[in-house]
Parts: C-alpha cells; structure tokens; sequence
C-alpha cells in the first residue's frame, strides 16, 4: 500500500509543509509548556548558528529532510530555516505576513532601510545574497514594529533567483516594486493624517 512517504506531491506543496514547519516552531516560543519553548529556543538557536557556520547545517537537514524536498532546493531551505530563526514572528494568516522588501521599507530609518534594498537588490546579481539577506531580516527583526514575514514567498524568490536571468529579474523588480510601494502607501497615509490634524 503506498504511503506519504512513497509520493510526498509535488515539489511546492513539499516547499510549503517545510515553512509550515517553521511558522510551528515560531508558534511555539509562545506555548504555555516552558519545555517546548526551550526545545524551540534551541532548534532556532541552531538554525542560526547554521547561517554562518556548516557544522550546524545538520540541524537545518534534520528538520529539512522529512519533507523531500528537491536537493537542488535543500541549501535554499537551509538559508529560510536560518532567516526564520533571525526573526521568528508568526502571524496566522497569509495576510498579515510581510513580504521581504516590504518588511524593510518600515524597518529602521528611511536611509538606512533603502540602502538595505538596494544593496540586496544588486547582491541577487552578483553574489552573496545570503549575507545580504542575513542584514535585511536581522534590521527587521530588530525594529519596532511587528512584522512577520511570509517566508514561503522567500523561499520560492529564492529559488527563482538561480533560474534564468529574465525569471531573476522579475524577482529583482517584484523586490523594488514592493520596497517603493511600501515607502509610497506610508508616506501617503502620513501626508493625510498631518493634514487632518493641521
């Protein structure tokens, strides 16, 4: 009799349980069980460490693999699963997560937020997205404001990104696109409010 294992569906449903997997353990830190918040605590902990240091890669691999994903999409994962431990927000529902360069219009002051973008934006084109990526979710994880981000639309950006130059692009341009919709949609609202105040 075939089981789950034996057809785990197509390769985005596969992509999508992982991220269920991490919204989870993001949840988790907020239980009333103090043993699963530490449990929690310490996968993200590891997570984390895996960014930068492949001694912990096997820690991302031990949540990873239950969900066969695509090998050639497990180091795109492994980079999700540390991002999500840099800024392990959840939010119930698809809409209220943030996307990536949304998330980074509000984050810290205004310049600082678009030269994060920037430099992310032109990281996708030569190298060295990771680290870009690391300074972007870490600027949001430490503002102010609240915002949890939808990580499957990371995940599959990222995958994206290694497809063909024009795929990339679009994602490059998606980026820019919500970095300035953002920035527009905030100052607009503002300019309103100083109006119905004056």
């Amino acid at each position: 009799m075939p089981t789950d294992d034996d057809n785990p569906g197509p390769p985005h449903e596969r992509r999508k349980k992982f991220v269920t997997r991490l919204y989870k353990l993001g949840d988790s830190l907020d239980s009333a069980n103090q043993y699963e918040v530490a449990n929690a605590r310490k996968i993200l902990a590891r997570l984390r460490r895996g960014l930068t240091d492949d001694r912990y890669a096997m820690h991302g691999f031990e949540l990873l693999l239950p969900y066969k994903v695509l090998e050639t999409q497990e180091r795109h994962c492994l980079l999700v699963a540390g991002l999500f431990a840099l800024n392990p927000t959840t939010a119930r529902k698809d809409e209220q997560r943030w996307s990536l360069c949304a998330a980074l219009a509000d984050a810290g002051s205004s310049g600082s937020a678009d030269a994060r973008a920037r430099q992310l934006i032109a990281a996708t084109e030569v190298g060295g997205t990771a680290y870009r990526l690391r300074q972007a979710v870490q600027l949001i994880g430490g503002a102010q404001k609240r915002m949890p981000l939808d990580f499957e639309s990371l995940l599959t950006d990222l995958i994206r990104l290694d497809a063909d130059e024009t795929t990339a692009r679009k994602v490059r341009l998606r980026w820019a696109r919500d970095f300035q919709h953002r920035v527009h949609t905030r100052d607009t609202s503002s300019g309103k409010e100083a109006k119905a105040t004056s």
